[in-house]
C-alpha cells in the first residue's frame, strides 16, 4: 500500500500534531493552537520521584487527555484500541491504513529507527499515514517531519512500558458529528474548563499552586540533586524544546486565545492572549537560566529562576481568573 494522500503537518506538540493529521485526512482543517485549546491542553505539574534524575515541570494536561477533550469539544467519535498482543496491534493498524484512515499511535520513540534521543518516554504520539514493504510511515513534530521505521522497531516502541504508557494504543476518529458552527461555543466552554482546573487543582503540585511550589523547591535543588547543573539542563531543555512550542506551552495557549477571540468576539480573550505571550517569554527566560547555568553558576541561576517562577504563579492565577470570569 502507498502512503495516504494528505498534506502532512508537523507541529509543535506530538498529540495535537497527531490529531491534526487525523482530522486533515477527513478534510477538517483546524490549526494546532485551536486543537490545543479545545483539548484544554494548558496546565502545570511539578513532579519528581526518587527514580528520576531531575524534576519534571509539565505545562500541559496528562497524555491522552488533550485528544479526548478536543474530540469531545468537536463532537468527534474517538475509536481507541489497546491490546497486549503485538501481532493483533499490527493487524489492526494495517487494516485501518488499508481502509484509508490516518491512525494516532502512542509509543516510545526511543525504539524507532530514526530516534536520536537517549531517554525513554512511552507517552509520545505519532500519526501513522501508511506503510511500504516492511516499513511504516509516520508524521512527527516539526524537528523530524515525515519519517519511516521498520515494523520490528514499531512493535517495540508501541509495546514499551514506562510512566504514562499504554498497551499498543491506537486512535482513529469518526468525523460525522463535527459541526463547524459549534466552534465558538466549544472555545468558550474549553477556556472555562481549563481556567477552573488551573485555579482549583486537586493537589498542590498542580495549577497555580504547583507553580508556587516549584519556585520554593527550586531553591533547594543544590542540596537535593546529585548533579545540579546537569539536572537543570535537562529541566530547561524539556521546558523549551520538549514539544512545548516554547514558553512551557504558553505560546500555543496565547495563539489559541487569539483564535478564540476571532471566533467568539470576546474581547478579553485578545487582551489575555497578549498577557500570555508575555508570560510565555518569562517561562523561556526561566528555561534559559536553567540550561545555561552550568554547575558553578547553578545556585545563583536557581535563585533568579525561582523569583520569576514565584511571580508567574500569581500572574497566571490572575490571567486564569479573568478567563474564568469572561467565559461563564
Amino acid at each position: 500500500m502507498a502512503v495516504i494522500d494528505i498534506s502532512p503537518y508537523s507541529g509543535d506538540h506530538c498529540e495535537s500534531t497527531a490529531l491534526l493529521n487525523m482530522l486533515r485526512n477527513h478534510e477538517i482543517e483546524l490549526s494546532e493552537p485551536l486543537l490545543f485549546g479545545l483539548g484544554r491542553g494548558l496546565s502545570f505539574l511539578y513532579w519528581h520521584s526518587k527514580q528520576m534524575p531531575a524534576p519534571f515541570l509539565a505545562g500541559r494536561v496528562k497524555p491522552d487527555h488533550l485528544m479526548r477533550n478536543a474530540a469531545d469539544a468537536l463532537a468527534l467519535g474517538l475509536r481507541t484500541q489497546e491490546t497486549a498482543s503485538r501481532a493483533r496491534a499490527e493487524a489492526t493498524l494495517l487494516q485501518a491504513l488499508d481502509e484509508g484512515d490516518v491512525v494516532g499511535l502512542k509509543l516510545d520513540r526511543h525504539h524507532l529507527d530514526y530516534a536520536q534521543e537517549d531517554h525513554h518516554f512511552a507517552a509520545h504520539y505519532v500519526a501513522c499515514i501508511g506503510y511500504e514493504d516492511d516499513r511504516f510511515v509516520v508524521v512527527e513534530t516539526r524537528a523530524l517531519g515525515v519519517q519511516s521505521t521498520s515494523r520490528e522497531s514499531m512493535a517495540r516502541a508501541r509495546a514499551a512500558r514506562g510512566p504514562m504508557s499504554s498497551r499498543n494504543l491506537s486512535v482513529r476518529i469518526d468525523p460525522h458529528g463535527y459541526d463547524p458552527s459549534r466552534l465558538a461555543k466549544a472555545c468558550q466552554t474549553s477556556v472555562l474548563a481549563t481556567a477552573q482546573e488551573f485555579l482549583n487543582p486537586p493537589i498542590t503540585n498542580m495549577g497555580f499552586k504547583g507553580i508556587a511550589k516549584a519556585a520554593a523547591l527550586m531553591r533547594t535543588w543544590p542540596d537535593r540533586l546529585g548533579n545540579t547543573g546537569e539536572a537543570m539542563r535537562i529541566v530547561g531543555a524539556s521546558m523549551e524544546e520538549g514539544g512545548t512550542g516554547g514558553g512551557l506551552f504558553r505560546t500555543l495557549w496565547a495563539r489559541f486565545l487569539e483564535e478564540a477571540h476571532e471566533l467568539t468576539g470576546i474581547e478579553a480573550y485578545d487582551a489575555i492572549s497578549v498577557e500570555y505571550r508575555r508570560i510565555s517569554d518569562r517561562w523561556t527566560e526561566v528555561a534559559n537560566l536553567l540550561r545555561d547555568a552550568g554547575e558553578d553558576g547553578a545556585r545563583q541561576a536557581l535563585q533568579q529562576a525561582a523569583v520569576i517562577v514565584d511571580s508567574l504563579a500569581g500572574e497566571e492565577r490572575a490571567a486564569m481568573a479573568r478567563l474564568e470570569e469572561v467565559s461563564r
